[in-house]
């Protein structure tokens, strides 16, 4: 077989390479035959070299996710048991209430219906201003166990004025 241009051109590439001259990104892979994914059938399941589970549907492959949608997070909504953390509006109502945006809406619509809102509301209302007041106290009890006539200040602070005093009875 004759060499063509884009042989010669090939072949000075892979030299260069050899002899570690080439200035370029070297990049190697191999080719797949297109049969081997050709006799996958529809539903079929496989793991590739790199662990990652596959499976066929029609007309296009699917990576099947290594971990589960639900049952495994910590943000679980107590009624539908659903993950909280893929919906922005979920996430922010689950951090307030543990349940997901709609079943918060269910829950207080029952509420509602019931007659029991406002009391629900009125112990949501005790329950933030007890957490505020422990906080409150927390900081105030930080305060006073603290000497606030810290000496080492006192003492550095009074130094620093004699040093002054020195200075200008100097001039």
């Amino acid at each position: 077989m004759a060499r063509t241009e884009k042989h010669e051109k090939n072949l000075a590439k892979v030299q260069s390479m050899l002899d570690d001259t080439y200035e370029g990104k070297i990049q190697v892979g191999m080719h797949t035959p297109e049969d081997v994914h050709a006799n996958r059938k529809v539903g079929d399941v496989w793991e590739d070299s790199d662990g990652v589970k596959w499976e066929q549907k029609e007309g296009y492959r699917y990576k099947i996710p290594s971990m589960p949608s639900v049952g495994l997070f910590p943000h679980q909504c107590k009624d539908c048991k659903t993950n909280c953390d893929t919906n922005k509006r979920d996430k922010a109502t689950f951090m307030r209430m543990d349940r997901c945006y709609y079943c918060q809406l269910n829950f207080e619509v029952d509420l509602k219906a019931k007659g029991k809102w406002e009391e629900w509301v009125m112990k949501q209302e005790e329950k933030r201003w007890e957490a505020w007041l422990k906080e409150y106290n927390l900081e105030t009890k930080e305060i006073q166990d603290k000497n606030p006539f810290d000496e080492k200040v006192a003492k550095a602070l009074a130094n620093g004025n004699v040093d002054m005093q020195i200075k200008k009875s100097n001039l």
